[in-house]
């Protein structure tokens, strides 16, 4: 039985650019007490990891995990960049292809991330904009959110549930 998502991996190009991004400017928290420098220069050799996702028994990476809060529970993303084999090709260009494209957190005020994040120079796909999830009862699932993308180009949305 399947109890809770554990973590999402994002793998990037350059592991420095992706934890000032999911660190410093999205607010998420390394787990373990290391710093970014310790990160950025660590190899890892992981037979286990490589073997078990295909990659060969001589797998190296960069990475760390990401929390978002403070909860046990709360959304966790493991940054990795592949050193052997090197992290290869790129995210969707389009946010309707098969698969998993996107990632979405939520948000207490998604206006004023995107107005800070977007003068820190973080591309957005549009402006905040707002869905109704439940259209057959009006008011009920209003969402506000905007669609940046990581250093990589990875589509992260910044939702803000709007209460009538």
């Amino acid at each position: 039985m399947i109890k809770r998502l554990m973590h999402l991996n994002v793998i990037c190009t350059d592991i420095e650019k992706s934890l000032h991004f999911y660190v410093d400017l999205l607010g998420g928290h390394i787990l373990g007490n290391y710093s970014k420098d310790i990160i950025i220069n660590r190899k890892v050799e992981s037979r286990g990891v490589g073997i078990g996702l295909g990659l060969g028994e001589s797998a190296e990476y960069k990475g760390w995990l990401i929390r978002f809060g403070y909860d046990k529970k709360a959304t966790v993303v493991d940054i990795i960049q592949w050193t052997n084999p090197p992290s290869t090709g790129k995210p969707y260009e389009k946010l309707n292809n098969v698969g998993i494209v996107r990632m979405a957190f939520e948000v207490d005020d998604v206006d004023k991330m995107y107005n800070d994040l977007k003068a820190k120079g973080v591309k957005f796909i549009s402006s905040p904009q707002d869905i109704d999830l439940a259209p057959d009862r009006p008011a009920n699932g209003l969402i506000r959110f905007a669609t940046c993308l990581d250093p990589d180009g990875v589509a992260v949305s910044l939702e803000q549930f709007i209460l009538p």
